[in-house]
């Protein structure tokens, strides 16, 4: 994805968009012109909005959002709903802005501080709220005390953060203020009055050669010890192990509550042994019931790709994770063929497949494909 080339910017109704490229505003509009179906209020004006990358706007005011298809710039059906019980762990039942880091992350600002939001595993990271000028080096507490009113990431490795009749501007890399600021906005951001109240952009990219990656020789070195024990214990093949959970953790970068198996958890399971997460899934029927339905799209295929937020367990360490995968795999009887084949883990994996695991209908080729990248790593 290219950096951005317009950004959004609202104030006391009114919404303009502003080109990188002229470096000007090329457009206006009232916020009720540019979407429709909005609540009461919204359209007066909004706190923040931000882009998750997923072809959804999500717009917030007070204590409420709403969600917002890019494409047709209608509100979805169901909103708006409470911050608060909808954005797992939030520190802020407000907030005054939103940043989408374009690494997976998007920040949250309340007063003068700030959270990290994990997007896949939609949940705050541990550790925040943060005060904004002890997260961001070089911004003056003074200047962020009352809190910030917009932010924007350019997809350049420049970010911007606005605050009354000023702006600063941030090190994609450093996460540290340059030098120079702030400015007034009036001054330098030609079509913008002298503050703004929201600001938001189309998902912007991670700049490049900024994010380090996690190798399959990596990964096999640091979770092997686990799968062996699975392997010795159970009879559950190392590498169909490691496998399962490159797959299903990203290589784990993405295992919240140390899931990394993607196991799913009951709503009337203990509180503290799950947690409600984005995902999705392949279904034969349009009209599943989840905790949330966020998108039903039909597939060539005649099957329907849904993204949802759902409930996955959690687990006190990797270990405890793939233990408990292990278990599972062994104690069902649905992968009982599978446990024909523990010496041959290709076969025990297409077994696990055909038993249905995994919702998509491509898993066995997936998973296999994963199998043999983590073997060539050794």
């Amino acid at each position: 994805m290219a950096p951005l080339t317009i950004s959004c910017f609202s104030w006391a109704g009114e919404a303009a968009v502003f080109d990188w490229t002229a470096n000007a505003v090329t457009a206006r509009q009232p916020l009720a012109a540019l979407w429709h179906g909005l609540p009461a209020g919204f359209e007066a004006g909004v706190d923040t909005a931000v882009d998750l990358g997923t072809g959804k706007l999500y717009v917030f005011r007070g204590p409420d959002y709403a969600r917002i298809p890019t494409d047709t710039g209608h509100m979805d059906e169901g909103y708006p709903r409470p911050i608060a019980g909808m954005w797992p762990g939030l520190a802020f039942d407000t907030l005054d802005a939103a940043m989408n880091w374009g690494d997976g992350k998007v920040y949250f600002f309340r007063g003068p501080r700030y959270c990290r939001y994990d997007i896949a595993a939609d949940r705050q990271d541990p550790g925040y709220p943060k005060d904004i000028a002890a997260g961001w080096r070089g911004v003056d507490p003074a200047w962020s005390a009352d809190g910030v009113d917009a932010a924007v990431n350019t997809g350049t490795g420049r970010a911007y953060l606005f605050q009354g009749e000023e702006y600063v501007a941030l090190d994609w890399h450093t996460k540290s203020q340059l030098p120079g600021y702030p400015l007034r906005i009036a001054d330098q951001w030609p079509g913008l009055p002298g503050r703004v109240e929201a600001a938001w952009s189309h998902a912007p990219t991670v700049p490049a050669g900024s994010r380090g990656t996690v190798t399959a020789a990596d990964f096999h070195r640091r979770y092997r010890p686990f799968a062996e024990a699975g392997e010795t214990q159970l009879g559950v093949p190392v590498l169909v192990t490691l496998a399962q959970a490159a797959l299903e953790s990203d290589w784990g970068r993405s295992a919240p509550g140390n899931n990394f198996f993607g196991v799913k958890a009951k709503a009337t399971d203990p509180e503290e042994t799950r947690q409600l997460l984005r995902t999705r899934e392949v279904l034969r029927r349009p009209d599943a019931v989840f905790p949330e339905v966020i998108s039903v799209t039909p597939r060539p295929d005649g099957r329907y790709g849904y993204v949802v937020r759902d409930w996955f367990r959690t687990y006190s360490s990797p270990q405890e994770s793939f233990t408990h995968h292990a278990r599972f795999l062994r104690d069902n009887p649905r992968y009982r063929a599978a446990f024909d084949h523990t010496g041959d883990p290709y076969a025990f994996a297409r077994e696990v497949a055909a038993a249905g695991y995994a919702t998509d209908p491509r898993y066995a080729d997936v998973l296999t494909a994963r199998m043999r990248q983590i073997e060539a790593s050794r």
